[in-house]
């Protein structure tokens, strides 16, 4: 009897491990995630911990999760919109690890001024606009600029060189 329930168990177990492994797939067929993402929904859709660690096991090693893609992706796809500080706060935000953080930017130029020329532009501020503003006015975009992570002398510089270009 207790041999037909071990039997039982171990079919309930194996059944919860494949069923864990079909949803990673499915939840990995529509974006990447980092790993501790899809540890994350896999244990709010009530997986165990077991099947969760065979789930994710299953998956890496197939590389359809690798925390080092996903920064280097990560960086490629926003290095132009967002400010250097902004896409490691992401990253670390999805808890990817630092080395995979530094990796990551080791292939893009520093440079926060062409994210920074679209964030401008985004705000609707041109050259000729710029000249106009007062300064309580300019002191207000600096902000903004200044919450969205670009440094103050990067905002300082690109705007000055808005200004030369009149």
């Amino acid at each position: 009897m207790a041999m037909m329930e071990d039997n039982k168990d171990n079919r309930q177990k194996s059944d919860e491990i494949l069923k864990a492994k079909k949803r990673a797939m499915l939840i990995l067929q529509h974006n990447d995630r980092t790993e501790r993402e899809l540890t994350d929904k896999l244990n709010k859709a009530g997986f165990s911990e077991e099947a969760v660690e065979s789930a994710v096991e299953y998956v890496r090693s197939f590389h359809y999760i690798d925390d080092e893609r996903y920064a280097k992706r990560f960086v490629e796809i926003y290095h132009e919109s967002r400010s250097i500080k902004r896409m490691k706060q992401d990253l670390y935000k999805r808890h990817i690890a630092d080395e995979y953080i530094e990796l990551a930017f080791e292939n893009i130029d520093y440079d926060d001024s062409t994210a920074l020329r679209r964030q401008i532009e985004k705000l609707g501020i041109d050259a000729d606009m710029l000249a106009s503003l007062s300064y309580e006015e300019s002191q207000k975009i600096i902000a903004k600029l200044y919450r969205k992570g670009f440094s103050l002398g990067s905002i300082k510089d690109v705007l000055s060189e808005l200004k030369e270009e009149i």
